[in-house]
């Protein structure tokens, strides 16, 4: 039973690195188990805000305000973006809980899936391309009528502008479009 200095250093040296194998394996399960219980955390914290669901109308108005209530619980709450969509699939319902039933397994292979990603999904399922010329057309044809006051004609406007952007380029545009048509329509009058 001589061994050698040099067996006796390389069976130190298994064990050394099966000590540390066993930590970083150790460690892990550790992380995950923070990382399970954060995720609750966060869960929880997000219903006590009672964020609004989405039922998956194709209405860019709707989708679009829910996007952003959504985006603002998430920025106070500090929710990571890799975390996001996880939370946020919880507040679909109906056709849009369908949607993601179905369409949700192919959307999460994307590589670097993340909250745009998942943003620009929705939008593309929830404010499809003909709702889109739908109201680039309205806009073509808005106007004030003798019905809506200036600050009505400007709500709409800039609510038109928001979904057609190509019409309506910049923020410089805006006011030189919307100040344009109320010369038009008050020359009509």
């Amino acid at each position: 039973m001589s061994e050698t200095l040099e067996q006796i250093a390389a069976r130190l040296r298994t064990l050394e690195q099966l000590s540390q194998s066993f930590g970083l394996v150790l460690q892990n399960q550790l992380n995950n188990h923070v990382g399970e219980e954060s995720q609750a955390t966060m869960a929880k914290k997000i219903a006590n805000l009672k964020p609004p669901t989405f039922i998956g109308r194709e209405d860019p108005l709707v989708l679009e305000n829910w996007l952003c209530d959504i985006e603002k619980i998430f920025t106070s709450n500090g929710i990571p973006d890799n975390q996001k969509v996880d939370h946020d699939t919880f507040y679909l319902r109906e056709d849009a809980d369908l949607w993601w039933e179905t369409e949700g397994p192919t959307i999460r292979m994307q590589p670097n899936l993340d909250w745009s990603t998942f943003k620009t999904a929705m939008r593309a399922r929830f404010f499809p391309e003909h709702i889109r010329r739908q109201k680039c057309s309205e806009f073509t044809r808005f106007n004030q009528g003798s019905t809506m006051s200036v600050e009505e004609y400007a709500h709409k406007f800039h609510e038109y502008a928001r979904f057609c952007p190509n019409m309506v380029p910049d923020e410089a545009s805006k006011p030189r479009n919307l100040r344009m048509d109320l010369v038009l329509e008050s020359k009509r009058d």
